[in-house]
């Protein structure tokens, strides 16, 4: 994928631009898969590339000078307050310039890598001077999560930004959707016969959600303080995970047959029941509200009311501070009869999708004990980097480039982003109790009576 292409980092001083954002402009340079392209980073501050890219390359293992200095060339700072339309002006003018010393056509990829107040307004100010120069369904507008903060938020952006382009210039980033594991789950599903035939009610007893932190939230305070857990990881992550294990076989695997398969779960997803808590010293945290209310931890069951999962529940649980780090899914099939007359297997089959750390898919099967008529629990398992090595893309890595290459299969629609807060909205509105818990725990001891009554055993 040798591509002619301006890719423009609004809110390049930030840490996802450092983190994440260079260091996969980094990988496809270096995999050649980025060849005639300019970087040009935007910020609100007095800055240089040089100084944020030096920031960047701590974040990349294998270092390459050479690919760096070639990402430095072709790169450029500008400073541009978002609100103010005057300097959109000269900001389009040194867009033209760098395009002109490098050759480039004017594919413009803007990236919102800004706080999510900022996007508005820099969607009209783009629009108003017309920075975008080349034909088509470019430029490229993508947006970081959060995309608003609740239903009405939400409508409200989509309607600005759907006023001034078209969808198809349109991406929503959800990075979980980047990751392979996730990209693989709609192929584990529907190129296996062995899986399809029982992906239902009839043999699936619940499926668990689990993405677990052990880390507090640093010096994301103020941000996370005014969205918290359920804004924060289950409107989007969650949900989305929960979408592709629970819709229905597209046409074809591709972009928008997906996308209209994914929007008939989110327009039947009912949350059941919620259970929030909260770490202890989270109101200690620079930039949280003494008092605040927001938070860290939530537990919940979902029912999809569809004919293949009516009357199977979906729980999800995700929290800050926790006693591990943890991304997985457990598909739980429902028990089997016993046909042994003293020791039946002690759990069902389980299929497992690891998304972080040791990333794999495994299934946990039951197999007689040599020498015993007994059996136990065994794993065929498969570990992505001991198949494909450790060269296996990051998802802000291949989210970018799908977007050069116009694939939307991974970003997420308008339609489902306000179905995802319509289901949401509810639970936001009610007071619930917020439970401390213990950093380094497993979450609220409240926890286990919630999981009684839902009759749930969290698959650990």
């Amino acid at each position: 994928m040798k591509e002619d292409v301006t890719l423009i980092i609004m809110g390049v001083t930030g840490d996802l631009a450092k983190r994440k954002l260079l260091p996969a402009i980094y990988n496809l340079v270096e995999k050649k898969k980025l060849d005639n392209f300019a970087v040009i980073g935007v910020s609100r501050s007095e800055n240089s590339m040089s100084s944020i890219i030096g920031e960047a390359k701590g974040f990349v293992r294998e270092q390459n000078q050479n690919i760096w200095d070639e990402i430095e060339r072709r790169s450029k700072y500008i400073w541009l307050d978002f609100d103010n339309p005057e300097g959109y002006k000269i900001f389009g003018k040194s867009c033209l310039e760098i395009e002109k010393s490098f050759k480039l056509s004017g594919k413009r990829i803007f990236y919102l890598a800004t706080l999510p107040e900022h996007f508005s307004a820099i969607v009209r100010n783009l629009k108003k001077v017309e920075v975008n120069k080349h034909q088509g369904d470019w430029p490229k507008l993508v947006f970081e999560k959060p995309f608003g903060h609740d239903l009405s938020s939400a409508q409200k952006l989509n309607k600005t930004i759907l006023s001034m382009f078209k969808e198809k210039q349109v991406y929503r980033i959800d990075h979980y959707l980047g990751k392979e594991l996730v990209a693989n789950i709609s192929l584990l599903r529907f190129t296996n016969r062995i899986f399809e035939p029982l992906w239902c009610k009839g043999h699936i007893e619940n499926v668990q959600i689990i993405l677990n932190e052990d880390l507090t939230i640093g010096s994301r305070g103020e941000f996370y303080d005014e969205y918290g857990v359920l804004r924060d990881m289950v409107q989007s992550h969650m949900f989305q995970l929960l979408s592709l294990i629970a819709m229905e076989s597209p046409e074809k695997l591709e972009g928008e047959f997906v996308r209209d398969k994914k929007l008939e779960i989110f327009k039947n997803l009912e949350i059941k029941d919620v259970l929030l808590g909260q770490y202890e010293t989270y109101n200690s945290e620079k930039g949280v509200s003494s008092d605040s209310t927001t938070p860290t931890f939530a537990a919940l069951k979902i029912s999809v009311d569809t004919p293949r999962w009516k009357n199977t529940p979906f729980f999800l649980k995700t929290g800050k501070a926790l006693n591990e780090t943890k991304a997985v899914i457990y598909i739980k099939f429902r028990e089997v009869d016993c046909l042994l007359s003293k020791t039946c297997p002690a759990d069902t089959n389980y299929l497992i999708i690891n998304l972080k750390t040791n990333e794999g898919i495994a299934l946990e099967i039951n197999t007689k004990i040599p020498g015993r008529i007994e059996v136990e629990p065994v794993k065929l398992d498969f570990r992505i980097k001991n198949k494909y090595g450790p060269n296996t893309p990051e998802a802000y890595e291949s989210l970018i480039e799908d977007v050069i290459s116009e694939n939307q299969y991974s970003f997420v629609r308008n339609d489902s982003i306000e179905y995802c807060w319509k289901a949401l909205e509810p639970w936001l509105k009610k007071k619930l109790p917020i439970y401390d818990y213990k950093k380094g725990s497993s979450g609220p001891k409240e926890l286990n009576k919630w999981n009684e009554k839902n009759k749930v055993g969290w698959r650990s």
